[in-house]
């Protein structure tokens, strides 16, 4: 926990005039829209982090639950505010991420909304002996993308990881390039590879 927090501040002061920038827009956006931010400052500061470094790997301001796919045109909606929100919001009365949210919903709303989004990215990961099996996950309706994707397994397994060598196992070429742009934003050294069923990265942590 003293690690999260410690990691937590460290990427605020990092992102800071950037999540400046988000609240901006997002305060403009919740008036306009008759939306709420989600009111844990924690939650949304968070969120406002991980768009931020979406942005920075990517190059374009990503829903952060999801990494870029192969297809240009489900990017276009997965820019956020995201083309799935009014369906999202009538369904779960947040957004996927929980950042957007109906005006009126309560804090018990919030809650549930969280909880299920952590439910979804908290799974027990395929590691063994150094080697991050990433396939295989449920796919999300809306987007037919698997959640949690090679990219945020990846972020899940450098919490903890120990090594200095990380091997990923990935579906498609798509998940290979972003996390080649991860590594080259994050400093890893990177390696690629295939086989006939999967294709392979290799990160250099340290």
């Amino acid at each position: 926990m003293l690690k999260m927090m410690i990691g937590f501040f460290k990427d605020l002061w990092t992102y800071r005039h950037q999540v400046k920038k988000q609240t901006k827009w997002m305060e403009k956006y919740i008036n306009q829209k008759q939306y709420a931010l989600n009111p844990s400052w924690m939650m949304s500061t968070n969120l406002k982090i991980w768009l931020s470094e979406m942005d920075a790997t990517f190059g374009k301001r990503f829903c952060p639950c999801f990494e870029p796919s192969s297809d240009a045109d489900l990017n276009k909606k997965m820019l956020c505010p995201c083309e799935f929100i009014e369906d999202e919001i009538a369904e779960y009365g947040t957004c996927h991420c929980a950042l957007f949210g109906k005006k009126d919903l309560s804090k018990e709303g919030w809650k549930a909304s969280s909880k299920r989004l952590m439910s979804e990215y908290k799974i027990p990961l395929n590691l063994s002996n150094g080697i991050l099996d990433t396939r295989g996950k449920p796919r999300d309706s809306r987007r037919n993308l698997p959640v949690p994707d090679a990219m945020h397994q990846l972020k899940a397994t450098l919490n903890h990881y120990p090594g200095d060598t990380l091997k990923l196992i990935v579906e498609n070429e798509q998940e290979v390039k972003n996390l080649e742009k991860i590594a080259i934003f994050r400093g890893f050294g990177f390696e690629q590879g295939k086989s006939q069923d999967y294709y392979e990265v290799t990160l250099k942590l340290r």
